[in-house]
This record gives C-alpha cells, sequence and structure tokens, in this order.
C-alpha cells in the first residue's frame, strides 16, 4: 500500500496493526524506506505498508494453466458458447440450453456468469440483484521504470502489478449498466494518478499503452451469492464477488465443491444465500 501523504500513510498503518492482530505480517515504511524497496522506479510518496505474505497472479496465465489442467482431467471446455436459458421441472435443472438450441443436460449446474447472473436466474425464478462495476486498466509493455512489488496506491484506489516485463495499472468502479464505450476521464484519472505516485514515468507511455475494460459483479450489499437455490435441489450459485474474484476465487471453489457434493460447507454462508433479497 504506498500512500502519497502522511494522513494516507496513517489510516494504512492503523489497517496495518489490525492485521497484525489477526497475524498477517506487515511493515510500516517512510517514504525513504519504500523508495529503497523500489530501487527501479521513482517514487513521490510519505511511505506505506508492505504485506509480505499477500500475492498476485497474471489471469492471463493462470487460465492458460488452468485449463491445460482441466482437460488434462476430461473436462469438455466451451469457449463462444452462448447460454439462452435452462430446462427445469419438478425443482430440478434438467440441463442448460445454449444459444444453438442444444440442451447441455447436467446433473448439477453451477450458475456462475459473473455480471450477467442476475439475468441467466432471472427465469429460474431468483431475484440476485447486480449491478455490473466497470473496470479498466492500462498495461505498458515495456515500462521506461521497474516496479518490484504489486501495489496498490491508496488515496487514488489503483492497482499497479509487475507482469514479466509488462506493467498494468487499473482501477475505478464506474456504474454505468454494460456500455462497452470507454470514459475517457476515468482513464485520463488513472493516468494522473499513477504519475502522481511515479513520476518518472512518461506520460506518453501511459497515453498509447493498450487499454481494456470489464464488468465486476456488485450486490446491493458488496456480498458474494454462494450458496444452493431454495428453488431447485441441484442448483449452486457462485457470483457477486464485485473486485475480489480472484482473492475469493479459492475458498469459493472449495465451498461451492462441498455444496455440489451434497456436504456442509466449511464456512457458515447464511449471511450469503442466494434469496437474501426475495
Amino acid at each position: 500500500m504506498l500512500c502519497a501523504t502522511e494522513r494516507g500513510l496513517e489510516e494504512e498503518a492503523r489497517v496495518a496493526a489490525l492485521a497484525a492482530g489477526l497475524g498477517m505480517r506487515a511493515e510500516v515504511l517512510d517514504g525513504r524506506e519504500a523508495q529503497a524497496r523500489e530501487p527501479g522506479i521513482e517514487l513521490a510518496v510519505a511511505g506505506g505498508v508492505h504485506y509480505p505474505e499477500d500475492a498476485h497472479l497474471d489471469p492471463a496465465a493462470f487460465m492458460r494453466v488452468l485449463q491445460r489442467r482441466l482437460a488434462a482431467d476430461g473436462v469438455a471446455l466451451r469457449f463462444g458458447t452462448r447460454v439462452a436459458g435452462f430446462e427445469a421441472t419438478n425443482g430440478r435443472v434438467e440441463g442448460v440450453r445454449v444459444a444453438a438450441g442444444e440442451l447441455v443436460r447436467a446433473d448439477h449446474v453451477v450458475l456462475a456468469a459473473g455480471s450477467w447472473t442476475g439475468a441467466l436466474a432471472r427465469p429460474l425464478g431468483l431475484r440476485l440483484p447486480m449491478q455490473p462495476g466497470k473496470g479498466y486498466s492500462l498495461t505498458l509493455e515495456r515500462p521506461s521504470q521497474r516496479l518490484r512489488v504489486p501495489s496498490i496506491l491508496a488515496e487514488a484506489r489503483v492497482a499497479v502489478t509487475r507482469m514479466g516485463e509488462r506493467l498494468r495499472v487499473g482501477g475505478t468502479m464506474e456504474l454505468a449498466g454494460f456500455d462497452e464505450g470507454a470514459n475517457e476521464a476515468r482513464v485520463q484519472g488513472i493516468i494522473g494518478s499513477a504519475l502522481r505516485y511515479f513520476p518518472g514515468l512518461a506520460r506518453a507511455e501511459l497515453e498509447t499503452a493498450p487499454r481494456w475494460h470489464g464488468f465486476r459483479p456488485c450486490s446491493p450489499d458488496g456480498l458474494p451469492y454462494l450458496g444452493r437455490s431454495p428453488r431447485h435441489a441441484n442448483l449452486t450459485v457462485a457470483t457477486g464477488h464485485s473486485m475480489m474474484g480472484v482473492s475469493l476465487a479459492p475458498v469459493t471453489g472449495r465451498l461451492v465443491a462441498q455444496l455440489v457434493a451434497g456436504e456442509a460447507p466449511q464456512l457458515d454462508v447464511t449471511a450469503l444465500r442466494v434469496d437474501r433479497f426475495g
């Protein structure tokens, strides 16, 4: 957590103290100490908090490995296949209807369609209020300066992650429905934030970096939907993780596996129940 201001550092130091109380290592650094940890990039910060046990990943690399593993285990992966609906009778989902008209039959269905889950669940009688929260990222293929430790720019709420030789800068939460257009003001906000903390970067390399945006699935109360459908014995829902999808994916996967297997989940998921909004 990099902090541009003393006030921001004080706030993050309080969070670090809470983390330490839960057994998580956290080191509060002043500006000089933070710069010493990042000799490859110029920092304009009052300090920061380093969480040495935290981690990051390259989503594309992770998905490539995961797909190979699943294929080796005999999983059939279908890409570019649009779900058109479900076949449901007598409190069970018999299968998933795809746009081509085919019915893919299943013993158990896991509905995990991100921001699109609410619309897919509606014909099944499930009310899952969901708002797509659009986030943007810029990826510098060959940045002029190198970051060592992935960082959150605390006051700006922007994430900066080194992915091999690339540098990815991302952030914002824009509530504009499924608008595929790019809000230039949002992008410029990210660029301005990066330059505020890393003044040695060139604006031109940020302006010309490839851009991307995606839709985070946001529930009204900020909690995921995770659990069995109250209407269908063989339907499990897992969605609504907002900005914490990658972080919560492992525990979500474990809980979903337990639910599908008919086991009691190892954690209490009552607060995440699928029917909490009716």
